[in-house]
């Protein structure tokens, strides 16, 4: 994968911005947690997921890449991508996120490069450091009210 893939790191400006996202996590992840201006285009299925889980888990990082590598691939990874592209299309702004900006986002941001030769942000630190900075910045403000 490609290290000269932008990364984003000013979250302030994604949320004062209204940033379209991409959240790459599965549907059920999506379902309990999600930001404003996000759209769920997830790299694998729930089902698909749990198998790579369950491998990960099992048989450790090497293989359970190879076997997400083997379920999203042909007519699969290409809806995949043409929904990602469609939406890049309509939002040359955003940015795209997993859970914790690891390898889906990695892979969706180098699949998306590959096929299009778009280098779209993807946000670092993913979901996880997106909520912590709202949860700190809630908190400053909040300390700064005077009852």
């Amino acid at each position: 994968m490609s290290s000269e893939l932008t990364q984003i790191a000013d979250f302030t400006q994604l949320f004062v911005g209204d940033t379209p996202l991409i959240d790459t996590r599965a549907p059920i992840e999506f379902d309990q947690g999600a930001f404003p201006f996000t759209q769920s285009l997830p790299l694998m299925s729930d089902s698909e997921r749990e198998l790579i889980g369950t491998c990960y888990k099992n048989k450790g990082q090497e293989q359970a890449v190879a076997l997400g590598h083997e379920l999203v691939q042909g007519e699969i990874k290409q809806a995949r991508l043409d929904t990602w592209l469609e939406f890049i299309k309509n939002n040359p702004n955003g940015a795209l996120y997993c859970f914790r900006g690891g390898m889906r986002s990695q892979i969706t941001q180098q699949w998306i490069y590959e096929a299009s030769g778009i280098n779209y942000p993807r946000i670092k630190g993913g979901y996880k450091a997106l909520r912590r900075f709202l949860i700190d910045e809630t908190d400053r403000i909040m300390n700064t009210i005077t009852p």
